[in-house]
């Protein structure tokens, strides 16, 4: 496999930020045509769909957290349904540089905002700047655990949205489920909604469901 080809294994073994800025930089620009392609990545469709479904003209601006080339934005932004504006936030400039070349179908940007950050850091967002949170592939390869979400809650206003991508494996196992259920019983967010949606539609994984989590901060 070349340098520039995405491979999965390396992306779940990824362990710091530089790890992933590192992998990213050289994924950027075949992330979408070979490894989207050839897996029929399809998760971005329903954690884009979990939000949609709940989320009202008062849910933005949203945030994408680790938007990447830009697959949940362009989901979002095409659908009639999405009543928000739409920001990115990833660590990769690369992949911030991909998605900064995403339009609508009026050639407009898909992200009004796009901003280099590390979620294992202190993002560079004002408190409460933003009514919904959404994120597809941020949670998935085990490097960003439970403890960033004290940075999402930071930066969403009370009642914001949010949909959230979890690797299935990592949902238990990383503490995901028990921060959700400690963060309930302290007033933190509402009670979570999982849904459970495809991730690929081809290749080795076809057949895994994963978990989008869906509530609101209090």
């Amino acid at each position: 496999m070349g340098s520039g080809d995405f491979d999965l294994d390396d992306a779940y073994a990824v362990e710091t930020p530089d790890d992933n800025r590192d992998l990213y930089a050289r994924w950027a620009d075949t992330y979408e045509s070979g490894f989207i392609t050839d897996n029929a990545y399809r998760y971005h469709l329903g954690v884009a769909g979990a939000f949609l479904d709940a989320a009202s003209a008062d849910d933005g601006p949203l945030m994408d957290v680790g938007c990447g080339t830009g697959l949940v934005g362009e989901v979002l932004r095409s659908d009639h349904r999405c009543p928000v504006t739409v920001h990115g936030l990833d660590l990769s400039p690369e992949m911030l540089d991909r998605a900064s070349t995403k339009r609508t179908v009026d050639d407009t940007p898909v992200y009004d905002n796009l901003l280099e950050g590390d979620l294992t850091a202190v993002l560079p967002v004002d408190d409460g700047s933003y009514g919904g949170v959404i994120s597809c592939g941020t949670f998935t390869h085990g490097h960003v655990g439970p403890a960033a979400f004290d940075e999402l809650y930071r930066i969403a206003r009370p009642g914001a949205l949010f949909a959230i991508g979890i690797n299935p494996d990592h949902f238990v196992a990383h503490g995901f489920e028990a921060r959700f259920a400690s963060d309930v019983v302290a007033d933190v967010i509402t009670q979570p909604i999982v849904h459970r949606v495809p991730t690929y539609g081809a290749g080795p994984h076809v057949n895994q469901m994963s978990p989008v989590v869906v509530f609101r901060r209090r």
